[in-house]
């Protein structure tokens, strides 16, 4: 039987396939007894460069345009401390939308068997694939990461979940990610629009 080691913190990240970047996320804290979920957007930076620049062809002018270009002004010791304008094409990440709980201590209850961080070691050096015993299917267009980490021994541990899996091989991240979703943030008035969803249009198979 595994030794009781929870997790102290746990971490899904929801990436987008096309570029990765973090589209959601839902955080654990099993210790303050906390379920935050968070959704992402992504904003360019305003052009810091503008102007007014013309076109000219042998000699002869074709008019002007306005420009506007994002960029950062920043100093620096190598240049004499003088203003220097770096181009910046970079997205800047905000929190679009976020919603958090305060669990119980029954909560906590019924939540923590899914947390024995113990029950989570023997995958730490798998890899998901479709040819294990029990796949069933993918997930489409989003890529899901676990973390967790432990106030122990127990190092960090972190994987990508590509796949689905039965009833009898799911992965205990699976497990708990399922919990989660169904049990507090799937069906929820206050995510309407925002809710992941569990099973419905992430599972092709």
């Amino acid at each position: 039987m595994s030794a009781l080691i929870y997790f102290s913190k746990v971490e899904f990240q929801e990436l987008k396939r096309y570029d990765f970047s973090v589209r959601s996320s839902i955080l654990l804290d099993v210790v303050q007894r906390k379920l935050s979920y968070y959704v992402y957007k992504y904003e360019r930076q305003m052009p810091a460069i503008t102007g007014e620049k013309s076109y000219e062809i042998d000699g002869i002018s074709y008019g002007s345009s306005q420009f506007g270009k994002p960029a950062k002004i920043i100093k620096t010791g190598k240049e004499d401390f003088s203003r220097r304008v770096i181009p910046d094409t970079n997205y800047i990440q905000k929190v679009a939308f976020s919603y958090g709980i305060q669990l119980s201590e029954e909560q906590m209850k019924n939540l923590l068997p899914y947390c024995n961080a113990s029950e989570f070691e023997p995958y730490r050096n798998r890899k998901m694939s479709m040819y294990d015993e029990g796949y069933i299917g993918y997930r489409d267009e989003i890529r899901l990461r676990f973390t967790g980490v432990t106030d122990s021994y127990i190092p960090k541990m972190e994987w990508f979940m590509e796949y689905y899996y039965d009833e009898k091989h799911i992965w205990p991240s699976e497990k708990l990610y399922q919990y989660l979703v169904l049990k507090y943030l799937q069906g929820e008035k206050q995510l309407k629009g925002w809710e992941p969803a569990y099973g419905e249009l992430s599972l092709l198979f």
